[in-house]
């Protein structure tokens, strides 16, 4: 009887042991069939809803209660998910096709399910004896799905998979040897999911059990489950799995970690050796293919491979000329551009002995890339050759007798091209886009449950897409309160083995949040259900050691304001303002720098020798590495630009933290820096990407040098000296970092006494540094004052100030300042001695007017306004002698005007506060909103101009690729350009690099490049019309060939 008494008390936890276990074993096999999907109701749906009718009727008599830590964000999630629904059934579903409220509802109950389970598990787990079931529950459930799947491979045992509608009907399926293993889950990625979260459990206890029994039965589980996730053949659950079992030991013996490294690499790489089909997977992430692309239009037509013309005996092929791929996949029928009926049917006799035959788009067998679709820059990708025709088997749904095979006349080039495996071109161009098109619509609220498809394959864009911003933030603040709630209590735990799950199952959770990158792993299932019922027994593991109230309120508080918190706001600040470049075209300098690194990839040199370019191996290496990483992908090169410059308004923040020792001035100055649009140029231009890294460097060493001022250690100063070096390799700017740290150490340390900081012996060692850099520079043969980038000594006064004040109303104005300066050169040409006199009295006022707000405000103040204005002008100094302006030159700069605008809103709120401080708030708030405004509106117009000059590089890859002749590889050929683009608006096309884009598009170190001024003196150069060709561009960007007419004597 006792048993039985156990039981019926504790009646909620025998079920969560129960789901625990029949969730994950029992197939996916249907029961109730739904209209306008191929989704089923299962048994489970039923299970759940009995137990949770046996719950609600506990919680209706008051034995078990609602309230616990995770109440609130999860009754807001649901919530939030209602209000989205009925507001996509209103305003979204009418508008936009298949899309069905029947199916949005359900999908919104199923959300209440999934999570109904963790206030189950938390009020089922009442003792701290309960935990050894729930551990033995997980440890044989791992054990039979991982022997289950591993007989679904070798014995023979049948899979219910779910991942197109036949086999979402139940149908029992024998694997063959090279199929992936999804045991009795729907496909292969949601086991490899549901390990990921339970593997990182079971280890972490090992670290905690003391049963010897026990720990064998887990070694067993793991062991088994590591061979069934092999099988699965995911390439991300694999790492993400590695990653949080390295978490799993950093939380527990970080000591271990130094010996536990090597291990893993070593039995990893010995692993993969037994594992062919996972190293294929790897391997097949880029292949390289010849891909058949049309040559007036550049766009790809498809996969294309050479075959022996016998391949056609016994086919009738038929002539026609193309137009587009619509003939391919519809069978379009061109009755008025077929040939005539005499020559309409090609005989075998009269075809080349090997002819070029391609393969049938959009399809797909295992791995292979669906054709036409995912590659990596086709534009750039060299041309092997230029083509009349190609063939084309007419799918077995579109034969008749008329033909079999169709060979097709045109204008083609075929490319050596890089293309993604299948997994990734459905995401990259299917699957993701719908996504982020369903959360535009309304960035709140999103499109509703099930707006976008069922297996979006990147769980974040799922949730954004179907219900918005606030869906995102209320469903992670679940994670966030969980993660609250876990720090507090996770050190009062004193069971090394309650200690030991809760660890394990926060690194299964931090798995499957870095797996959710790339598969949908919080709406699987069965996934869903076990992770709601972990959390629910983890919580309830807390929440019995539990001795003292926890005020959540202050601790989200405190969370909202932690520097984590700070960091992630401007990570989203910087992606709002700038992830619309990421898909802008390589120009004109871009295609010099990659053509280098793709020539000279000796690493040494790049470090004892410039050959009379700027002395930057810092820079070379990174595209060196990025073209080895990423090739061509113009969008990786962007990607690092963003993070670049998302780290630098980091640094800043910090830096401005430790000076002002304010954090709401210090989020305020960060938020100003990236809306500024002056220096916008650094952050689009792929070439300025070194400017990034040394400003990033610059600020980081400054930084380091004041936290080592502060605390002594010495490996803070070792690694100021580090940051300082790193920068000077990127760029020359990297010079002024030694000033910078003289100049907080002038300000902040010696009382503005120049004597002092110049005797400051960590000041001379980092100065030390840059004669050492200028000697290497000099042997190196770098780029010193030449050209654009020299300095005229009698006009050096009058360009310091002139460019002083230009940078200074650039960074306040943005590019709207830009006529007025160019205006004033041009005075400046004609009347130079008056305009020297007017910028010398400027500048003289200015100085004044510096001074007599100095002696207004207090000493804090004025080391702040200070710093800010030497900081802007030392940022300048390379550039202040120059005979212009640059865009780009302003971004290290901007940060120290950043710091004096700051004081100007601080003190204009003080202006105001004598009106109220309601009326201050609100004045201070207009005048930033527009200062905002006219920031973000000259971004979005920069954004524009940079993308249509990319644009137009791509009209000329386009356009001087299908001017290519086969005989152009072998014999020399000089190509004469006139009228070549410089600059479209704000961005640049081609100031130099259009040599290194012809190279890229042949690969031919015989064809010349040259650039004429006008077409007559082109034409004076044409020798041989065959090998002398000349282009003319026009507005878009486009080459067009003009003819020289030899007159006849």
């Amino acid at each position: 009887m006792k048993p039985f008494k156990w039981i019926l008390e504790n009646i909620l936890f025998v079920f969560t042991l129960f789901l625990l276990a029949f969730i994950p074993l029992y197939p996916k096999l249907p029961l109730i069939d739904i209209k306008n999907t191929w989704v089923y109701v299962r048994i489970e749906d039923f299970l759940v809803v009995c137990v949770l009718s046996v719950w609600f009727l506990l919680l209706f008599k008051r034995k078990i209660s609602l309230k616990t830590p995770l109440t609130i964000p999860i009754f807001a999630f649901w919530i939030v998910g209602a209000v989205t629904t009925i507001h996509a059934m209103l305003f979204v579903f009418p508008f936009i096709s298949k899309v069905f409220p029947n199916i949005a509802f359900l999908s919104f109950l199923r959300h209440i399910e999934y999570l109904s389970l963790f206030f189950l598990a938390f009020a089922s787990f009442r003792q701290k004896s309960m935990l050894p079931f729930v551990i033995g529950v997980l440890s044989i459930t791992l054990l039979t799905v991982s022997l289950y799947g591993i007989g679904q491979k070798y014995i023979g045992f049948p899979a219910f998979l779910t991942m197109n509608e036949e086999f979402a009907k139940g149908i029992p399926i024998h694997l063959s040897r090279l199929s992936r293993v999804p045991s009795t889950f729907g496909g292969h990625y949601d086991f490899a999911a549901y390990l990921v979260l339970v593997i990182p459990i079971l280890v972490s206890l090992l670290f905690g059990l003391k049963n010897r029994i026990g720990k064998l039965i887990i070694v067993l589980s793991v062991f088994f489950g590591f061979i069934a996730l092999y099988m699965t053949i995911s390439r991300v659950s694999f790492f993400v799995l590695l990653l949080s079992l390295f978490l799993v030991v950093l939380f527990q013996k970080k000591k271990m970690l130094i010996f536990l490294i090597p291990v893993v690499v070593i039995v990893g790489i010995f692993m993969m050796s037994f594992s062919s089909r996972l190293l294929e997977r790897f391997n097949s992430t880029l292949k390289e293919i010849t891909v058949l692309v049309d040559a007036k239009t550049g766009q790809e037509i498809g996969e294309i491979h050479e075959v022996p013309s016998t391949y056609f005996e016994n086919k009738i092929i038929q002539r026609r000329f193309y137009s587009d791929k619509s003939q391919l996949v519809e069978g379009k029928k061109e009755d008025s551009k077929v040939f005539p009926p005499a020559s309409a049917i090609v005989p075998i006799s009269v075809l080349s002995p090997t002819v070029n035959l391609l393969s049938p788009p959009n399809t797909s067998t295992g791995e292979n890339l669906p054709h036409g679709t995912g590659y990596i820059n086709l534009l750039l990708s060299p041309v092997a050759s230029h083509v009349g025709e190609f063939f084309y088997d007419r799918p077995v749904q579109q034969k008749n007798l008329t033909a079999d095979t169709f060979m097709f006349h045109g204008d083609f080039l075929i490319k050596k091209a890089t293309a993604y495996d299948l997994s990734f071109t459905t995401r990259f161009q299917g699957q993701w886009p719908e996504a982020i098109s369903a959360f535009q619509r309304n960035i709140f609220l999103g499109s509703g449950y099930s707006s976008v498809s069922l297996a979006v394959d990147n769980n974040y864009l799922r949730i954004l897409g179907e219900t918005g911003i606030l869906g995102f933030i209320s469903f992670f603040g679940i994670f966030l309160i969980f993660g609250i709630y876990l720090k507090k209590l996770l050190p009062s735990i004193t069971s090394p083995v309650a200690k030991s799950f809760v660890l394990g199952f926060l690194s299964g959770v931090i798995g499957l949040a870095l797996n959710a990158t790339l598969i949908d792993v919080f709406e699987a299932s069965k996934v869903a259900f076990m992770l709601w019922l972990l959390m629910g027994i983890t919580v309830g593991i807390l929440h019995l050691f539990q001795e003292r109230e926890i005020n959540l309120y202050q601790e989200i508080k405190q969370f909202l304001t932690s520097s984590f918190s700070s960091v992630l706001y401007l990570v989203v600040i910087c992606v709002t303002l700038y992830s619309k470049m990421i898909n802008n075209y390589f120009i004109g300098d871009d295609f010099t720098w990659l053509k280098w690194v793709s020539n000279d990839s000796n690493l040494f040199r790049y470090f004892i020798s410039s050959d009379g370019f700027f002395y930057r191996p810092g820079a070379k290496l990174y595209f060196l590495a990025m073209y080895q990483m990423f090739w061509l992908n113009q969008t990786m090169y962007h990607i690092v630009s963003l993070i670049l410059h998302c780290l630098v308004s980091v640094v800043f923040f910090f830096l401005v933290k430790k000076l002002l020792k304010d954090y709401k001035i210090a989020m305020f100055s960060s938020i100003l820096f990236l809306i500024l649009s002056g220096y916008s140029e650094t952050v689009f231009w792929i070439s300025a990407t070194g400017f990034l890294f040394t400003s990033l460097f610059s600020i980081s060493s400054l930084l380091i040098f004041i936290t080592w001022r502060e605390n002594h250690k010495n490996s803070l100063f070792v690694l100021s000296i580090v940051s300082l070096v790193l920068g000077l390799l990127f760029h020359e700017l990297g010079i002024i970092t030694p000033i910078l740290i003289g100049l907080y150490i002038l300000i902040f340390e010696k009382n503005y006494s120049l004597k002092d900081t110049v005797r400051e012996k960590s000041l001379k060692i980092l100065s030390a540094i840059i004669p050492f850099y200028l000697l290497i520079r000099f042997v190196a043969d770098s780029h010193w004052f030449n050209g654009d980038y020299s300095y005229n000594v009698f006009k050096l006064p009058f360009n310091f100030v002139a460019n002083s004040i230009s940078y200074f109303l650039l960074n306040i104005l943005g590019s709207l300042s830009l006529p007025v300066f160019q205006s004033f050169r041009a005075i400046s040409k004609n009347h130079f001695f008056i305009s020297a006199i007017i910028i010398l009295i400027t500048g003289y006022f200015l100085f004044l007017s510096f001074r007599f707000v100095m002696n207004k405000i207090n000493q804090d103040d004025r080391k702040i306004v200070c710093f800010g204005f030497g900081f802007f002008i030392i940022a300048l100094l390379p550039f202040l002698g120059l005979g212009n302006i640059s865009y780009r030159y302003s971004y290290l700069a901007s940060m120290g005007e950043v710091l004096v605008l700051v004081h100007a809103f601080k003190s204009l709120f003080g202006l105001l506060k004598n009106s109220g401080k309601d009326i201050a708030y609100l004045g201070l708030t207009v005048f930033i909103s527009m200062f905002a405004v006219l920031h973000i509106m000259q971004l979005q117009q920069i954004h524009t101009d940079w993308s249509e000059a990319g644009d137009k590089v791509k009209n000329f890859l386009v356009t001087i690729d299908s001017a290519y002749s086969n005989y152009w590889a072998t014999e020399p050929i000089n190509l004469y350009f006139v009228n070549v683009p410089i600059r479209y608006r704000q961005a640049w096309i081609f100031p130099v690099g259009l040599k290194d884009a012809v190279w890229f598009s042949f690969r031919n170190s015989h064809i010349n490049v040259f650039q004429t001024s006008s077409l007559d003196q082109a034409f004076d150069r044409v020798v041989n019309p065959l090998n002398d060709k000349v282009f003319v561009f026009d507005s878009e960007g486009r080459v067009i060939e003009r003819k020289k007419i030899f007159k006849v004597k």
